[in-house]
């Protein structure tokens, strides 16, 4: 019978190094209370599901940490985009 692979692994300092990195994801509250803020003030009275799904995939903050040391920050589905050197 073949031997299964065990699910998790030790890893040293080396292998760890090497497998580190990907993208950073954050939630801008700040973001999502203007969106919802917005459609209150400007919108129909009570706001619709899918006002608070557009508020809500607005609000996340992706951080990819490239190997050139820059950070780019960007909004999901935004045309904003930050680089912070």
């Amino acid at each position: 019978m073949k031997e299964q692979n065990p699910l998790f692994s030790p890893l040293s300092s080396e292998e760890s190094a090497a497998v580190s990195g990907g993208i950073g994801v954050s939630f801008d509250l700040d973001t999502y209370l203007y969106i919802l803020g917005a459609g209150v003030v400007f919108g129909n009275p009570g706001l619709t599901p899918d006002e608070v799904h557009f508020a809500w995939m607005n609000s996340f903050v992706f951080e990819d940490n490239n190997s050139l040391g820059v950070s780019s920050i960007v909004r999901r589905n935004s045309r904003r985009t930050s680089f912070y050197y």
